[in-house]
Formats: C-alpha cells, sequence, structure tokens
C-alpha cells in the first residue's frame, strides 16, 4: 500500500474499515501486464464481463450498473481492433479467437440450458461469443448464397449483421462461435421463417463449423452434457 506505513486494517468491522480507507485513500488497481490484457484485448474484457454478470446479477438487468461505471460502452459489435469501416478493423489473431472460445466454453459449460430468472426464461448468452462471431465475419453476411446485404451502416459505423444460433438454443444449440452465424437481416429472416430455411440451416451450420475452424477455434467439441 504505498505510502502508508501504518498497519492495514482487516476487514472485520465495517465503520472501523469506512474511517480507514477514509484516511487514507489507498490507490491500487491491476497489475500491469493485466491491466494492458484488459486494454488490448476486448475478448478478455467481455469474457471478465460474462462472468461477473452472471455470477453476480443473473435474472437481473445489469445495463444501469454497467453504465454508471463505464463499462456499457464495450459493445460486442464494436471490435476494437482499428478504425474505419474496413476489414482489418474485424480481424481477429488465431491465438485471440481461441482464447475467446476456451472463455465462451467454460462459461458454457455453466450455463447451457439454464435460464435466466426473470420473467421472459431468456436463454443466457454469451457476450464474448457474439463478439467473436462478429469479428470472425469480418463485417460481411456469412450465408456464402447471400444476395447482397444493406449498404447502409449503422449510427456507430457498424455494417448491419445480427448474430443468430443455427440451431436455435430452446433445441439444444449451442450459444458457441461454433454453431452461430452472422447474417444480414433479409438471411437472417429467410433463416428463420423462409420456405427454404431448413435447407439453409444445414447450409449456415457447415458455414458456422469451417470459419469457426478457420479463424483458429480448431474442431468444437461437442459441447457440455445436459
Amino acid at each position: 500500500m504505498r505510502d502508508v506505513t501504518d498497519p492495514v486494517t482487516t476487514a472485520h468491522g465495517d465503520a472501523k474499515v469506512k474511517r480507514w480507507f477514509d484516511t487514507n485513500r489507498p490507490r491500487g488497481g491491476l497489475a500491469e501486464p493485466v491491466h494492458d490484457l484488459f486494454r488490448h484485448s476486448t475478448v478478455t474484457r467481455l469474457a471478465v464481463l460474462d462472468e461477473l454478470v452472471g455470477t453476480f446479477f443473473e435474472g437481473l438487468d445489469p445495463t444501469p450498473l454497467l453504465t454508471e461505471v463505464g463499462l456499457a460502452g464495450i459493445d460486442p459489435a464494436e471490435p476494437h481492433t482499428g478504425s474505419g469501416r474496413t476489414p482489418e478493423r474485424w480481424l481477429l489473431t488465431a491465438a485471440e479467437y481461441e482464447r475467446g472460445c476456451a472463455f465462451v466454453e467454460e462459461r458454457e459449460a455453466q450455463t447451457h440450458g439454464r435460464r435466466g430468472t426473470g420473467t421472459t426464461r431468456r436463454p443466457i448468452r454469451s457476450r464474448t461469443a457474439r463478439y467473436l462471431v462478429l469479428s470472425r465475419s469480418r463485417g460481411r453476411c456469412e450465408n456464402p448464397d447471400c444476395t447482397g446485404q444493406p449498404a447502409d451502416v449503422t449510427d456507430d459505423d457498424h455494417p448491419i449483421l445480427e448474430v443468430d444460433h443455427v440451431v436455435d438454443l430452446t433445441r439444444g444449440g449451442r450459444d458457441h462461435p461454433s454453431q452461430m452465424v452472422a447474417l444480414c437481416p433479409n438471411c437472417h429472416a429467410v433463416k428463420t421463417r423462409g420456405r427454404t430455411r431448413e435447407a439453409l440451416r444445414e447450409i449456415l451450420l457447415r458455414v458456422a463449423s469451417e470459419r469457426h475452424a478457420d479463424s483458429g477455434g480448431g474442431t468444437a467439441g461437442p459441447g457440455p452434457s445436459r
């Protein structure tokens, strides 16, 4: 504890601890290597955010708190790998993609098949997995037969893409990049309610697996046991 020569108070006794901190105002933070990892790796920041929100705020909307502490702006749709709407903006190294998948799989083992405790009972989803898929797509629809996607972009200069599970989570699908794709709104609608949706899902499942492997994820395992 820098500049503190007196004995540091123990954690016993709320009033005493509070007075000690008010008086000494100790400074602390992350070790430099950890700080650098958080600063430069969106994958790491999102993985930690997934873990914290899932552990302490399950069933609650953490948005107000995240906004207050400055974390709400960490958007899975916003890769921090460059500037401008160029393919490089969306690139992740194979090592970073692999690290992100390891985070996703560790979290998936705890959450697969579970639902939030709120009134809607929605599946628990991973911000990290969504970010990996968007980054892997390089800003383009992952349907190989896409006939075109909107030339327009969002207010944040992001391409208009929607991350979707090829196999619905309610049907046993995984919240994992190997079974997720980034689709333009048109292809998303076809996959969801088009007459050719079953054939398209077979194509997208193959594409998701191939792009996952090509990005550094290797061959995805069968997922957590249920």
